[in-house]
Protein backbone atom coordinates (compact mmCIF):
# COMPACT_ATOMS: atom_id res chain seq x y z
CA UNK A 1 0.00 0.00 0.00
CA UNK A 2 2.79 2.20 -1.07
CA UNK A 3 1.43 5.91 -2.80
CA UNK A 4 1.50 5.20 -6.34
CA UNK A 5 2.64 7.64 -8.83
CA UNK A 6 0.30 8.06 -11.18
CA UNK A 7 -1.82 11.64 -10.80
CA UNK A 8 -5.31 9.73 -10.72
CA UNK A 9 -3.73 7.19 -8.17
CA UNK A 10 -5.06 7.36 -4.34
CA UNK A 11 -3.04 10.05 -2.70
CA UNK A 12 -3.78 7.86 0.96
CA UNK A 13 -2.90 4.10 1.54
CA UNK A 14 -6.49 3.75 3.72
CA UNK A 15 -8.78 5.68 4.27
CA UNK A 16 -11.11 4.97 7.84
CA UNK A 17 -14.54 5.98 8.45
CA UNK A 18 -15.18 6.80 12.19
CA UNK A 19 -12.53 7.59 14.85
CA UNK A 20 -13.76 5.24 17.87
CA UNK A 21 -11.48 3.73 19.06
CA UNK A 22 -11.74 0.54 17.08
CA UNK A 23 -11.00 2.82 13.90
CA UNK A 24 -7.99 4.94 15.76
CA UNK A 25 -6.66 1.14 16.32
CA UNK A 26 -6.17 0.02 13.13
CA UNK A 27 -5.14 3.54 12.20
CA UNK A 28 -1.93 3.30 14.75
CA UNK A 29 -1.18 0.18 13.59
CA UNK A 30 -1.15 1.32 9.46
CA UNK A 31 0.58 4.63 10.36
CA UNK A 32 2.90 2.91 12.15
CA UNK A 33 3.75 0.51 9.36
CA UNK A 34 4.62 3.51 7.42
CA UNK A 35 1.23 3.45 5.73
CA UNK A 36 -0.18 7.35 4.63
CA UNK A 37 -3.66 7.28 6.64
CA UNK A 38 -6.64 9.37 7.29
CA UNK A 39 -9.26 9.10 9.18
CA UNK A 40 -12.73 10.65 8.96
CA UNK A 41 -14.70 11.42 12.07
CA UNK A 42 -18.45 13.07 11.74
CA UNK A 43 -18.67 13.99 15.28
CA UNK A 44 -16.46 16.85 17.07
CA UNK A 45 -14.34 14.71 19.30
CA UNK A 46 -13.04 11.19 19.03
CA UNK A 47 -13.43 7.83 20.57
CA UNK A 48 -17.04 7.56 19.52
CA UNK A 49 -18.86 5.39 22.47
CA UNK A 50 -15.62 5.40 24.30
CA UNK A 51 -14.77 8.52 24.09
CA UNK A 52 -14.72 11.65 26.61
CA UNK A 53 -16.52 15.09 26.41
CA UNK A 54 -18.55 17.87 28.03
CA UNK A 55 -22.47 17.49 28.32
CA UNK A 56 -23.34 18.76 31.89
CA UNK A 57 -21.41 22.13 32.77
CA UNK A 58 -18.00 21.79 33.55
CA UNK A 59 -18.11 17.92 33.49
CA UNK A 60 -16.05 15.12 31.75
CA UNK A 61 -18.55 12.71 31.02
CA UNK A 62 -18.61 9.51 29.15
CA UNK A 63 -21.62 8.25 26.58
CA UNK A 64 -20.71 4.60 26.20
CA UNK A 65 -18.00 3.00 27.81
CA UNK A 66 -17.09 3.99 31.08
CA UNK A 67 -14.43 1.38 32.47
CA UNK A 68 -11.39 -0.28 30.95
CA UNK A 69 -11.63 -3.95 31.18
CA UNK A 70 -9.45 -6.60 30.29
CA UNK A 71 -7.05 -5.94 27.47
CA UNK A 72 -4.90 -8.52 26.12
CA UNK A 73 -1.62 -8.97 26.74
CA UNK A 74 -0.37 -7.61 22.72
CA UNK A 75 -2.34 -4.95 22.58
CA UNK A 76 -1.05 -3.72 26.33
CA UNK A 77 2.36 -3.99 24.83
CA UNK A 78 1.62 -2.77 21.44
CA UNK A 79 -0.25 0.61 22.32
CA UNK A 80 1.15 1.19 25.09
CA UNK A 81 -0.95 3.79 26.60
CA UNK A 82 0.76 4.10 29.73
CA UNK A 83 3.71 5.62 27.91
CA UNK A 84 1.78 8.05 25.64
CA UNK A 85 0.27 9.97 28.10
CA UNK A 86 -3.19 7.48 30.07
CA UNK A 87 -2.89 7.28 33.24
CA UNK A 88 -5.13 4.25 34.78
CA UNK A 89 -6.59 3.92 38.48
CA UNK A 90 -6.80 0.68 39.83
CA UNK A 91 -9.94 -0.47 41.85
CA UNK A 92 -9.52 -2.32 44.93
CA UNK A 93 -13.43 -2.76 44.91
CA UNK A 94 -14.41 -3.28 41.19
CA UNK A 95 -17.89 -3.37 42.00
CA UNK A 96 -20.99 -3.18 44.82
CA UNK A 97 -24.36 -5.21 43.23
CA UNK A 98 -27.14 -4.79 45.11
CA UNK A 99 -30.17 -6.47 44.95
CA UNK A 100 -33.65 -5.34 45.95
CA UNK A 101 -34.58 -2.84 49.32
CA UNK A 102 -33.15 -6.02 52.26
CA UNK A 103 -30.61 -7.86 50.09
CA UNK A 104 -26.84 -8.24 51.01
CA UNK A 105 -24.56 -6.53 48.86
CA UNK A 106 -22.18 -8.25 46.68
CA UNK A 107 -18.68 -6.87 46.59
CA UNK A 108 -16.02 -7.53 43.73
CA UNK A 109 -12.88 -7.40 45.31
CA UNK A 110 -9.72 -7.13 42.55
CA UNK A 111 -8.38 -9.35 45.39
CA UNK A 112 -9.22 -13.22 44.51
CA UNK A 113 -8.74 -14.24 47.99
CA UNK A 114 -10.70 -10.93 49.21
CA UNK A 115 -13.43 -12.02 47.13
CA UNK A 116 -13.74 -15.45 47.84
CA UNK A 117 -13.74 -14.51 51.63
CA UNK A 118 -16.43 -11.92 51.22
CA UNK A 119 -18.63 -14.51 49.61
CA UNK A 120 -17.97 -17.06 52.44
CA UNK A 121 -18.57 -14.49 54.64
CA UNK A 122 -21.96 -13.33 53.22
CA UNK A 123 -23.54 -15.88 51.63
CA UNK A 124 -21.41 -19.32 52.80
CA UNK A 125 -19.47 -22.10 51.81
CA UNK A 126 -22.14 -23.28 49.05
CA UNK A 127 -22.34 -19.77 47.26
CA UNK A 128 -18.46 -19.14 47.16
CA UNK A 129 -18.24 -22.69 46.18
CA UNK A 130 -20.80 -22.16 43.35
CA UNK A 131 -19.01 -19.21 42.21
CA UNK A 132 -15.22 -21.26 41.81
CA UNK A 133 -17.55 -23.79 39.87
CA UNK A 134 -18.95 -21.34 37.93
CA UNK A 135 -15.69 -19.61 37.26
CA UNK A 136 -14.13 -23.07 36.21
CA UNK A 137 -17.07 -23.99 33.94
CA UNK A 138 -16.44 -21.19 31.98
CA UNK A 139 -13.57 -21.58 31.03
CA UNK A 140 -13.52 -24.16 27.99
CA UNK A 141 -16.72 -22.31 26.46
CA UNK A 142 -14.06 -19.16 27.03
CA UNK A 143 -11.25 -20.46 24.95
CA UNK A 144 -13.84 -21.45 22.40
CA UNK A 145 -15.23 -17.69 22.35
CA UNK A 146 -11.17 -16.67 21.99
CA UNK A 147 -12.31 -13.15 23.31
CA UNK A 148 -9.01 -11.81 23.53
CA UNK A 149 -6.28 -13.59 21.05
CA UNK A 150 -5.05 -11.17 18.45
CA UNK A 151 -4.55 -11.70 14.68
CA UNK A 152 -6.62 -15.02 14.14
CA UNK A 153 -9.66 -15.40 11.87
CA UNK A 154 -12.18 -16.99 13.79
CA UNK A 155 -14.47 -20.28 13.08
CA UNK A 156 -18.08 -20.56 13.11
CA UNK A 157 -19.07 -21.87 16.44
CA UNK A 158 -21.13 -24.85 15.13
CA UNK A 159 -17.81 -26.23 13.80
CA UNK A 160 -16.51 -26.10 16.91
CA UNK A 161 -19.06 -26.76 18.76
CA UNK A 162 -18.65 -30.42 16.30
CA UNK A 163 -15.20 -30.43 16.92
CA UNK A 164 -14.91 -30.69 20.81
CA UNK A 165 -12.95 -33.39 22.02
CA UNK A 166 -15.74 -35.38 23.90
CA UNK A 167 -19.40 -35.79 24.15
CA UNK A 168 -19.17 -34.28 27.71
CA UNK A 169 -17.76 -31.14 25.69
CA UNK A 170 -20.03 -31.02 23.75
CA UNK A 171 -22.64 -30.63 25.72
CA UNK A 172 -20.40 -28.05 27.88
CA UNK A 173 -20.68 -25.94 24.76
CA UNK A 174 -24.31 -26.73 23.82
CA UNK A 175 -24.96 -25.09 27.33
CA UNK A 176 -22.84 -22.58 27.00
CA UNK A 177 -23.93 -21.19 23.64
CA UNK A 178 -27.09 -21.99 23.50
CA UNK A 179 -28.82 -22.23 26.75
CA UNK A 180 -30.15 -19.96 28.98
CA UNK A 181 -28.18 -18.14 31.58
CA UNK A 182 -30.40 -19.62 33.98
CA UNK A 183 -29.78 -22.95 32.91
CA UNK A 184 -25.95 -22.26 33.97
CA UNK A 185 -26.74 -20.15 37.15
CA UNK A 186 -29.04 -22.88 38.42
CA UNK A 187 -26.00 -25.34 38.21
CA UNK A 188 -24.00 -23.19 40.86
CA UNK A 189 -26.68 -21.29 42.58
CA UNK A 190 -29.90 -23.69 42.69
CA UNK A 191 -31.34 -21.95 46.22
CA UNK A 192 -33.35 -19.18 44.97
CA UNK A 193 -33.27 -17.83 49.02
CA UNK A 194 -29.89 -18.49 49.83
CA UNK A 195 -28.36 -17.62 46.79
CA UNK A 196 -30.86 -15.11 45.95
CA UNK A 197 -28.00 -11.92 45.08
CA UNK A 198 -25.59 -14.24 43.43
CA UNK A 199 -28.41 -15.37 41.10
CA UNK A 200 -29.72 -11.99 40.20
CA UNK A 201 -26.31 -10.46 39.48
CA UNK A 202 -25.56 -12.99 37.52
CA UNK A 203 -28.60 -12.72 35.82
CA UNK A 204 -28.14 -8.83 35.25
CA UNK A 205 -24.06 -9.73 34.00
CA UNK A 206 -26.13 -12.25 30.70
CA UNK A 207 -28.32 -9.72 29.74
CA UNK A 208 -26.40 -5.96 29.14
CA UNK A 209 -25.38 -6.67 25.43
CA UNK A 210 -28.40 -9.20 24.27
CA UNK A 211 -31.89 -8.22 23.51
CA UNK A 212 -32.97 -11.64 25.72
CA UNK A 213 -33.67 -11.89 29.20
CA UNK A 214 -32.07 -14.42 31.60
CA UNK A 215 -34.47 -17.36 30.91
CA UNK A 216 -34.39 -16.65 27.30
CA UNK A 217 -32.57 -19.47 25.20
CA UNK A 218 -29.08 -18.14 24.03
CA UNK A 219 -28.86 -15.63 26.13
CA UNK A 220 -26.07 -18.11 28.03
CA UNK A 221 -23.67 -17.05 25.74
CA UNK A 222 -23.13 -13.54 26.94
CA UNK A 223 -22.49 -14.76 30.51
CA UNK A 224 -19.88 -16.71 29.16
CA UNK A 225 -18.55 -13.68 26.90
CA UNK A 226 -18.91 -11.60 30.11
CA UNK A 227 -16.59 -13.87 32.44
CA UNK A 228 -14.36 -15.22 29.77
CA UNK A 229 -10.85 -14.14 31.10
CA UNK A 230 -8.43 -16.62 28.87
CA UNK A 231 -6.15 -14.73 27.21
CA UNK A 232 -6.49 -11.00 28.82
CA UNK A 233 -4.07 -9.22 31.01
CA UNK A 234 -5.33 -7.38 33.81
CA UNK A 235 -8.89 -6.62 35.80
CA UNK A 236 -10.98 -3.60 35.76
CA UNK A 237 -10.03 0.03 35.84
CA UNK A 238 -10.93 3.68 35.69
CA UNK A 239 -9.12 5.79 33.37
CA UNK A 240 -8.04 9.16 34.58
CA UNK A 241 -9.79 12.30 33.05
CA UNK A 242 -12.12 9.25 31.06
CA UNK A 243 -11.69 6.47 28.55
CA UNK A 244 -11.82 9.42 26.37
CA UNK A 245 -8.24 9.84 27.09
CA UNK A 246 -7.14 6.33 25.33
CA UNK A 247 -8.72 7.52 22.06
CA UNK A 248 -6.93 10.82 22.59
CA UNK A 249 -3.33 8.95 23.66
CA UNK A 250 -3.71 7.18 19.64
CA UNK A 251 -4.49 9.69 18.07
CA UNK A 252 -1.25 11.50 19.20
CA UNK A 253 0.63 8.42 18.17
CA UNK A 254 -1.03 8.43 14.81
CA UNK A 255 0.22 11.81 13.99
CA UNK A 256 3.47 11.17 15.45
CA UNK A 257 3.52 8.27 12.86
CA UNK A 258 2.39 10.68 9.79
CA UNK A 259 -0.89 10.15 9.49
CA UNK A 260 -3.88 12.32 10.07
CA UNK A 261 -7.51 13.32 11.71
CA UNK A 262 -10.15 15.02 10.93
CA UNK A 263 -12.61 15.93 12.71
CA UNK A 264 -16.78 17.14 11.59
CA UNK A 265 -15.87 15.24 8.55
CA UNK A 266 -19.01 13.16 7.78
CA UNK A 267 -18.69 10.93 5.38
CA UNK A 268 -22.15 10.26 2.76
CA UNK A 269 -21.29 7.32 0.94
CA UNK A 270 -18.20 5.00 -0.28
CA UNK A 271 -16.78 5.58 -3.99
CA UNK A 272 -16.89 2.28 -5.69
CA UNK A 273 -15.78 1.50 -9.19
CA UNK A 274 -16.21 -1.51 -10.79
CA UNK A 275 -16.07 -4.08 -7.69
CA UNK A 276 -13.58 -1.96 -5.96
CA UNK A 277 -13.64 0.74 -3.10
CA UNK A 278 -12.07 3.63 -4.39
CA UNK A 279 -12.65 6.51 -1.63
CA UNK A 280 -15.31 8.62 0.08
CA UNK A 281 -17.80 11.28 -1.01
CA UNK A 282 -18.23 13.68 2.16
CA UNK A 283 -21.68 15.35 2.82
CA UNK A 284 -19.94 18.55 1.18
CA UNK A 285 -19.48 16.72 -2.24
CA UNK A 286 -15.64 16.56 -1.46
CA UNK A 287 -14.59 12.99 -2.92
CA UNK A 288 -10.94 12.03 -1.13
CA UNK A 289 -9.60 8.77 -3.25
CA UNK A 290 -7.82 6.31 -1.03
CA UNK A 291 -6.21 2.24 -1.96
CA UNK A 292 -8.28 0.81 0.73
CA UNK A 293 -11.35 1.57 2.94
CA UNK A 294 -11.78 0.99 6.23
CA UNK A 295 -15.45 1.57 7.23
CA UNK A 296 -15.45 1.69 11.63
CA UNK A 297 -19.29 1.25 11.43
CA UNK A 298 -21.87 -1.42 12.00
CA UNK A 299 -22.47 -3.72 9.00
CA UNK A 300 -25.92 -2.06 8.07
CA UNK A 301 -24.76 1.09 7.99
CA UNK A 302 -22.05 0.62 6.11
CA UNK A 303 -23.99 -1.55 3.37
CA UNK A 304 -27.00 -0.62 3.56
CA UNK A 305 -26.18 3.83 4.23
CA UNK A 306 -22.89 4.20 2.58
CA UNK A 307 -23.02 1.92 -0.43
CA UNK A 308 -26.67 2.69 -1.57
CA UNK A 309 -25.62 2.70 -4.73
CA UNK A 310 -23.90 -0.84 -4.95
CA UNK A 311 -26.20 -3.77 -4.89
CA UNK A 312 -24.63 -6.57 -2.54
CA UNK A 313 -24.54 -10.41 -3.80
CA UNK A 314 -28.39 -11.26 -2.40
CA UNK A 315 -26.60 -14.00 -0.06
CA UNK A 316 -24.29 -11.06 1.66
CA UNK A 317 -27.53 -8.59 1.29
CA UNK A 318 -29.84 -11.06 3.44
CA UNK A 319 -26.97 -11.33 5.94
CA UNK A 320 -26.40 -8.16 6.81
CA UNK A 321 -30.02 -7.68 6.93
CA UNK A 322 -30.50 -10.53 9.53
CA UNK A 323 -28.06 -9.54 11.77
CA UNK A 324 -30.19 -8.31 14.80
CA UNK A 325 -29.67 -4.82 16.28
CA UNK A 326 -31.26 -3.53 19.16
CA UNK A 327 -30.86 -0.81 21.83
CA UNK A 328 -32.89 -1.86 24.86
CA UNK A 329 -31.10 0.69 27.21
CA UNK A 330 -31.42 4.64 28.56
CA UNK A 331 -28.21 6.06 29.54
CA UNK A 332 -28.26 8.69 32.32
CA UNK A 333 -25.94 11.14 33.25
CA UNK A 334 -25.78 13.22 36.72
CA UNK A 335 -24.47 16.17 38.53
CA UNK A 336 -24.38 16.06 41.71
CA UNK A 337 -23.59 18.22 44.72
CA UNK A 338 -22.13 15.83 46.89
CA UNK A 339 -21.34 12.33 47.19
CA UNK A 340 -24.55 10.32 48.25
CA UNK A 341 -24.90 8.16 50.96
CA UNK A 342 -25.92 4.21 51.50
CA UNK A 343 -29.41 4.00 53.25
CA UNK A 344 -29.81 2.58 56.73
CA UNK A 345 -29.41 -1.09 55.43
CA UNK A 346 -26.10 -0.95 53.70
CA UNK A 347 -24.65 1.98 56.63
CA UNK A 348 -21.97 0.10 56.78
CA UNK A 349 -20.51 0.40 52.85
CA UNK A 350 -20.46 4.02 53.76
CA UNK A 351 -17.07 3.73 55.91
CA UNK A 352 -15.54 2.98 52.71
CA UNK A 353 -15.70 5.58 49.98
CA UNK A 354 -14.58 3.46 47.26
CA UNK A 355 -17.67 1.10 47.90
CA UNK A 356 -19.72 3.96 46.37
CA UNK A 357 -18.01 3.90 42.82
CA UNK A 358 -20.43 1.94 41.55
CA UNK A 359 -21.94 -1.83 40.01
CA UNK A 360 -25.17 -2.83 39.38
CA UNK A 361 -28.59 -2.30 41.14
CA UNK A 362 -30.38 -5.18 40.02
CA UNK A 363 -33.72 -7.34 40.59
CA UNK A 364 -34.46 -10.96 40.68
CA UNK A 365 -33.94 -13.13 37.64
CA UNK A 366 -37.60 -13.59 37.47
CA UNK A 367 -38.79 -10.44 37.33
CA UNK A 368 -35.92 -9.15 35.00
CA UNK A 369 -37.39 -11.57 32.25
CA UNK A 370 -40.54 -9.85 33.09
CA UNK A 371 -39.25 -7.00 32.30
CA UNK A 372 -37.52 -7.91 29.02
CA UNK A 373 -41.05 -9.57 27.81
CA UNK A 374 -42.58 -5.76 28.82
CA UNK A 375 -39.87 -3.99 26.45
CA UNK A 376 -40.71 -6.98 23.69
CA UNK A 377 -44.26 -6.16 24.15
CA UNK A 378 -43.49 -2.05 23.52
CA UNK A 379 -44.60 -1.45 27.44
CA UNK A 380 -42.16 -0.09 29.89
CA UNK A 381 -41.07 -2.35 32.95
CA UNK A 382 -42.14 -2.29 36.10
CA UNK A 383 -39.02 -2.66 37.62
CA UNK A 384 -35.64 -1.33 35.95
CA UNK A 385 -32.68 -3.23 36.35
CA UNK A 386 -29.29 -0.93 36.47
CA UNK A 387 -25.77 -0.08 36.20
CA UNK A 388 -24.61 2.62 38.15
CA UNK A 389 -21.63 4.40 38.93
CA UNK A 390 -20.05 7.26 40.32
CA UNK A 391 -16.77 7.67 38.68
CA UNK A 392 -15.55 11.01 40.69
CA UNK A 393 -15.04 8.54 43.56
CA UNK A 394 -11.80 7.75 42.02
CA UNK A 395 -11.13 10.57 39.41
CA UNK A 396 -11.94 14.14 41.30
CA UNK A 397 -10.84 15.19 37.59
CA UNK A 398 -14.12 14.63 35.63
CA UNK A 399 -16.16 17.58 37.51
CA UNK A 400 -15.65 20.66 39.18
CA UNK A 401 -14.64 21.12 42.99
CA UNK A 402 -17.15 19.89 45.03
CA UNK A 403 -19.17 17.83 42.45
CA UNK A 404 -19.52 14.54 41.76
CA UNK A 405 -21.28 12.92 38.30
CA UNK A 406 -22.75 9.34 38.08
CA UNK A 407 -23.96 7.62 35.43
CA UNK A 408 -26.73 4.62 35.33
CA UNK A 409 -27.69 2.62 32.32
CA UNK A 410 -31.02 1.21 32.57
CA UNK A 411 -33.12 -2.29 30.92
CA UNK A 412 -34.68 -2.70 28.95
CA UNK A 413 -36.64 0.37 27.33
CA UNK A 414 -38.96 -0.38 24.64
CA UNK A 415 -37.15 0.29 21.90
CA UNK A 416 -39.25 -0.74 19.60
CA UNK A 417 -42.34 0.87 21.00
CA UNK A 418 -44.12 3.61 18.24
CA UNK A 419 -41.57 6.09 17.89
CA UNK A 420 -43.84 9.16 18.84
CA UNK A 421 -44.22 7.36 22.37
CA UNK A 422 -40.66 6.46 23.00
CA UNK A 423 -39.45 10.44 24.26
CA UNK A 424 -42.19 9.76 26.91
CA UNK A 425 -41.49 6.00 27.91
CA UNK A 426 -37.52 7.34 27.99
CA UNK A 427 -38.46 10.24 30.36
CA UNK A 428 -40.50 7.67 32.60
CA UNK A 429 -38.10 5.06 32.57
CA UNK A 430 -35.83 7.78 33.91
CA UNK A 431 -37.30 8.43 36.54
CA UNK A 432 -37.79 4.74 37.57
CA UNK A 433 -33.97 4.52 37.56
CA UNK A 434 -33.59 7.38 39.86
CA UNK A 435 -36.37 5.39 42.36
CA UNK A 436 -34.52 2.77 42.04
CA UNK A 437 -31.21 4.97 42.78
CA UNK A 438 -32.92 6.08 45.64
CA UNK A 439 -33.74 2.87 47.34
CA UNK A 440 -29.88 1.75 48.57
CA UNK A 441 -29.31 5.73 48.07
CA UNK A 442 -32.22 7.93 49.51
CA UNK A 443 -30.61 11.96 49.31
CA UNK A 444 -29.50 10.97 45.37
CA UNK A 445 -32.46 12.72 44.33
CA UNK A 446 -32.14 16.12 46.13
CA UNK A 447 -27.81 15.96 45.92
CA UNK A 448 -29.29 16.39 41.43
CA UNK A 449 -28.30 19.80 40.11
CA UNK A 450 -27.81 18.34 36.16
CA UNK A 451 -29.15 15.80 34.18
CA UNK A 452 -29.07 14.30 30.69
CA UNK A 453 -30.78 11.23 29.32
CA UNK A 454 -30.16 9.60 26.01
CA UNK A 455 -32.13 6.51 24.69
CA UNK A 456 -31.11 3.93 21.78
CA UNK A 457 -32.49 6.02 18.91
CA UNK A 458 -30.06 9.04 20.46
CA UNK A 459 -27.11 6.77 20.22
CA UNK A 460 -28.39 5.78 16.82
CA UNK A 461 -28.14 9.77 15.88
CA UNK A 462 -24.86 10.50 18.38
CA UNK A 463 -22.65 7.32 17.01
CA UNK A 464 -24.18 6.15 13.85
CA UNK A 465 -25.04 2.74 15.71
CA UNK A 466 -27.92 0.77 13.60
CA UNK A 467 -30.89 1.31 16.34
CA UNK A 468 -28.97 2.68 18.95
CA UNK A 469 -27.08 -1.10 19.24
CA UNK A 470 -23.54 -0.31 21.29
CA UNK A 471 -22.76 -3.71 20.41
CA UNK A 472 -22.43 -3.63 16.53
CA UNK A 473 -24.54 -6.68 16.57
CA UNK A 474 -26.33 -8.27 19.20
CA UNK A 475 -24.26 -11.41 21.26
CA UNK A 476 -26.46 -13.91 19.80
CA UNK A 477 -25.06 -17.57 19.11
CA UNK A 478 -26.23 -16.71 15.23
CA UNK A 479 -24.11 -13.59 15.49
CA UNK A 480 -20.54 -14.41 17.60
CA UNK A 481 -17.34 -15.66 16.31
CA UNK A 482 -17.20 -17.00 12.51
CA UNK A 483 -20.79 -15.96 12.53
CA UNK A 484 -19.77 -12.54 12.86
CA UNK A 485 -18.12 -12.23 9.52
CA UNK A 486 -19.03 -11.73 6.75
CA UNK A 487 -16.76 -13.55 4.38
CA UNK A 488 -14.88 -17.50 5.83
CA UNK A 489 -11.61 -17.40 6.91
CA UNK A 490 -11.73 -13.55 6.88
CA UNK A 491 -12.19 -10.96 10.27
CA UNK A 492 -12.52 -8.04 8.23
CA UNK A 493 -12.64 -8.44 4.59
CA UNK A 494 -15.75 -7.72 2.88
CA UNK A 495 -17.47 -9.21 -0.95
CA UNK A 496 -16.38 -5.12 -2.00
CA UNK A 497 -12.55 -5.27 -2.90
CA UNK A 498 -10.52 -3.26 -1.18
CA UNK A 499 -12.91 -2.45 1.78
CA UNK A 500 -12.97 -3.78 5.24
CA UNK A 501 -14.36 -3.66 8.40
CA UNK A 502 -12.59 -2.58 11.52
CA UNK A 503 -15.13 -2.22 14.42
CA UNK A 504 -17.27 -4.02 17.03
CA UNK A 505 -19.16 -5.81 14.48
CA UNK A 506 -16.23 -7.59 13.98
CA UNK A 507 -14.49 -10.36 15.89
CA UNK A 508 -14.37 -10.75 19.34
CA UNK A 509 -17.52 -7.95 19.73
CA UNK A 510 -18.09 -5.22 21.62
CA UNK A 511 -16.24 -3.90 24.58
CA UNK A 512 -13.20 -2.01 24.47
CA UNK A 513 -10.53 -4.16 23.61
CA UNK A 514 -9.33 -2.42 20.24
CA UNK A 515 -8.92 -5.91 19.22
CA UNK A 516 -11.13 -5.73 16.61
CA UNK A 517 -9.59 -2.36 14.87
CA UNK A 518 -5.95 -4.29 15.61
CA UNK A 519 -6.84 -7.28 13.77
CA UNK A 520 -7.95 -5.46 10.91
CA UNK A 521 -5.07 -3.08 10.26
CA UNK A 522 -2.41 -6.80 9.99
CA UNK A 523 -5.17 -7.97 7.72
CA UNK A 524 -5.35 -5.29 5.56
CA UNK A 525 -2.05 -5.23 5.37
CA UNK A 526 -1.57 -9.03 4.44
CA UNK A 527 -4.44 -8.70 1.67
CA UNK A 528 -2.42 -5.71 0.38
CA UNK A 529 1.14 -7.65 0.30
CA UNK A 530 -0.82 -11.01 -0.95
CA UNK A 531 -2.67 -8.90 -4.24
CA UNK A 532 0.81 -7.02 -4.95
CA UNK A 533 2.85 -10.48 -5.08
CA UNK A 534 -0.18 -12.44 -7.30
CA UNK A 535 -2.35 -9.75 -8.38
CA UNK A 536 -5.13 -12.50 -7.82
CA UNK A 537 -6.00 -11.84 -4.47
CA UNK A 538 -9.72 -12.19 -3.55
CA UNK A 539 -10.69 -10.77 -0.30
CA UNK A 540 -12.36 -14.38 0.82
CA UNK A 541 -8.95 -15.55 0.29
CA UNK A 542 -7.31 -13.75 3.09
CA UNK A 543 -6.70 -14.23 6.80
CA UNK A 544 -5.43 -12.39 10.06
CA UNK A 545 -1.84 -12.25 10.00
CA UNK A 546 -0.34 -15.15 12.55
Amino acid sequence: MSKPDSDNASPWDALIIGAGHNGLATATVLAKQGRKVLVLEKNKYVGGMGGTREILKGCRNEVGASCLFPLSKEIKDYFDFEAHGVELIPLPIMAVNLTGAEGRPLLFYKNPAKLAFGLLKNFGFGAMLGFIRLMKFCQYPAQILDRFTARKAPRNLEDLIREAPTAAKRAQLELAFKGSAMDIINKFFPDPVKHRELRANMAFAAVQATYKGPYTPGSGLCLIYTFAQEGSEGLMQRVRGGMGKLSESLVTQIEAAGGEVRLGQRVQKILVEGETAVGVELKNGEQIRAAVVVSNLDKPATFNHLLTDYPLPPEVKARVDGFEHQGAFVHMLFKLKGLPSYGSHLSALNRDDTTRFGGAMVIDPEAMQDAFEACERGQLPRQIPLAFQIPTVMDATLAPEGYHIASAYGFYFPCNAEKSLRGKLRDQMGELIIDHICMHMPAFRELVVDQAIFSSDHFASMHGVTNGDWTHGLLHPDQMIGERCLLEGSGHTTPVKNLFLCGASCHPGPGVTFLPGYNCAFEVMQYAQTDRTTDTATPSATRCAA
